[in-house]
């Protein structure tokens, strides 16, 4: 009798246990219905919410801890812009070392691909539905979201062809459509589909105008990125715009002239001033060194010593007795002084690595004993006294934006657009536009460096040690105007080839570790005709693209195979013009 009982009890709080359940998932439905939308009453769509929810995934507009250490470790040695002494990798046989392999290198590859996926497209596509479900009337002040979060849309689709080449496009994200395995779209297609789209959200945002409809109040507060400004918003739509036509320098001059002298020919607003840079800073202060980027520094930070080429060769610093009107005022921000108020680079691995700090060590007077310390690389580089390294000051600023588009890097591309396309760009001067570039990079790493009010027991900290004088004292006009004019003349009389490569060295002093992929990219493109610009060891393997994560090829295995045959890290992607060897 008992255990009947048992039983019965037990069926019954089984069915009112489902029924709560039922009902829970019935009102949670209601919910979501109210709260998003459903298909068939599309009456009340959150675009808000969706819309600040596709702003907000780390690794878009702001940096991530994981894929930040693996892209450190990668690139920095890669692109020489962070190395180390140490005889290892001296000692290594020429192209031999790899950056996508091991256990680092997997993460590597991978980490892009998937999250351009998962996080950020996610929410895109459905903004884009929603927006074709509302009635007419209802249409015209939810236009802003779709113009705005599709700007995005080729933002981080442009970052991920340039990184893998062909991938999926059209249909990526494309369940809502039942399209559940998306095929791989060509760069050629991508780019060309991106660069139409931006123009008519180019044409479409020229003609809007904010109003006081609910819809339009909330995007002010939702815009996240560009805090409801249109004008800046076109300003970023135009400046990719630039950034993509650049690309196909090789492959495709005359779109590349069509979109160039579309902007330039009707002076279409672009990020040129300091108010237009965008970034987003990181505001959760309570988790920066656990989850975002200045942890990847933190960790990785012996792939942090002052690359020896930038301090010397773009940023003209030879020692002490340098003229100062040779010495890029960049220099004291961008890289800190070692122990002994120096500044002294670390050269790529190879075999002058060795030679190079011997020299530049005993011109300073270094002993012997100081110099053989210094080439005895010590793991625990914060307490590293021998060489400079990037600015604790300037890149562990917790306020600072991440840059996604700068105005430096707007200027650089109008000056090569100037020289590569005078007939569109005619008007254009590259000397001012270069000049220009460089007095704002000056001006924004200043800035980041003088208002950092973190220290070593703030909350959050900056790790020790700081070196004296990394907080340093912005120059004088005329300092800084003096070295500007002895720039701008020693560019004016450099012939055209050499003003490209100057204008390519100039945005990678000025992206540095702050926008490994536009660098990458841009070396990839000007290889063509210049070779590798970027200061590569002969030790590393050079890398043209990221292979494709190994899941496609079980889970979306008839659309991989179209591009499995280019699945490898030596096929140079499309706009290259280049071919495997």
């Amino acid at each position: 009798m008992k255990n009947k009982l048992i039983n019965i009890f037990s069926r019954k709080a089984i069915l009112i246990l489902f029924s709560g359940v039922f009902i829970a998932l019935s009102s949670c439905q209601d919910q979501l219905e109210e709260e998003f939308y459903n298909p068939e009453k599309q009456t009340q769509p959150s675009f808000e919410m969706l819309f600040t929810g596709a702003l907000q995934p780390t690794e878009l507009f702001r940096m991530e801890y994981g894929p930040g250490y693996h892209q450190s470790r990668a690139f920095n040695r890669l692109l020489g812009l962070g190395t180390f002494p140490y005889a290892y990798y001296n000692n290594q046989p020429d192209n031999s070392v790899t950056t996508w392999t091991g256990w680092s290198g997997v993460t590597l590859r991978e980490t892009q691909f998937n999250k351009t996926y998962v996080d950020f497209n996610k929410n895109i596509p459905v903004i884009n539905l929603m927006l074709n479900g509302l009635p007419e009337e209802e249409k015209a002040n939810y236009e802003v979201y779709v113009h705005c979060i599709n700007v995005v849309k080729a933002f981080m689709f442009q970052r991920l062809t340039d990184i893998y080449d062909d991938v999926p496009f059209s249909e990526a994200n494309g369940a809502y459509e039942n399209k559940f395995w998306a095929k791989y779209d060509t760069q050629e297609y991508i780019y060309t589909t991106l660069l139409n789209e931006l123009k008519e959200i180019e044409t479409a945002l020229a003609n809007t105008t904010l109003n006081s409809s609910l819809a339009h109040e909330k995007f002010k507060i939702h815009d996240i990125l560009n805090n409801g400004d249109i004008l800046k918003w076109r300003k970023f739509a135009n400046s990719m715009r630039l950034r993509m036509a650049m690309r196909l320098s090789n492959v495709d001059p005359n779109k590349a002239k069509e979109v160039i002298g579309d902007i330039v020919g009707n002076n279409l607003p672009v990020v040129s001033e300091t108010e237009d840079l965008i970034g987003m800073a990181e505001k959760d202060y309570a988790h920066v060194m656990e989850w975002y980027w200045p942890r990847a520094v933190m960790e990785m930070w012996y792939n942090f010593h002052a690359p020896r080429f930038i301090l010397r060769d773009v940023f003209g610093y030879k020692g002490p007795g340098t003229p100062e009107e040779e010495v890029d005022p960049r220099l004291y921000v961008v890289f800190q002084p070692n122990k002994f108020g120096d500044y002294v680079g670390c050269d790529i691995w190879g075999n002058d690595q060795y030679p190079n700090i011997e020299a530049d060590m005993t011109e300073l007077g270094y002993d012997a004993e100081r110099i053989t310390n210094a080439k005895d690389w010590n793991y625990d580089d914060h307490l590293e006294p021998y060489f400079s390294f990037y600015n604790k000051i300037t890149y562990f600023n917790f306020d600072m934006k991440y840059p996604s588009f700068t105005p430096s890097e707007t200027h650089l591309l109008l000056a090569e657009a100037a020289i590569r396309y005078p007939e569109v760009a005619g008007s254009v001067d590259p000397v001012s536009e270069y000049r220009k570039a460089i007095s704002q990079s000056i001006d924004w790493y200043y800035e980041v460096n003088r208002t950092n009010k973190f220290s070593v027991t703030s909350v959050p900290p900056i790790p020790a040690n700081i070196m004296d004088g990394s907080q340093y004292p912005k120059p004088s006009v005329a300092v800084i105007g003096a070295f500007l004019d002895n720039k701008s003349d020693a560019f004016s009389n450099l012939d055209s080839n050499d003003k490209i490569k100057e204008i390519f060295y100039q945005k990678m002093a000025h992206l540095n570790i702050l926008n490994y992929w536009e660098i990458w990219s841009e070396t990839r493109r000007l290889q063509k005709d210049y070779g590798i610009l970027a200061p590569v060891s002969s030790k590393w393997i050079w890398m043209e693209r990221f292979y494709y994560p190994s899941s496609e090829e079980t889970t979306n295995p008839d659309n991989y195979a179209a591009v499995a045959n280019k699945n490898d890290h030596d096929t140079p992607v499309w706009w290259t013009g280049r071919t495997k060897n």
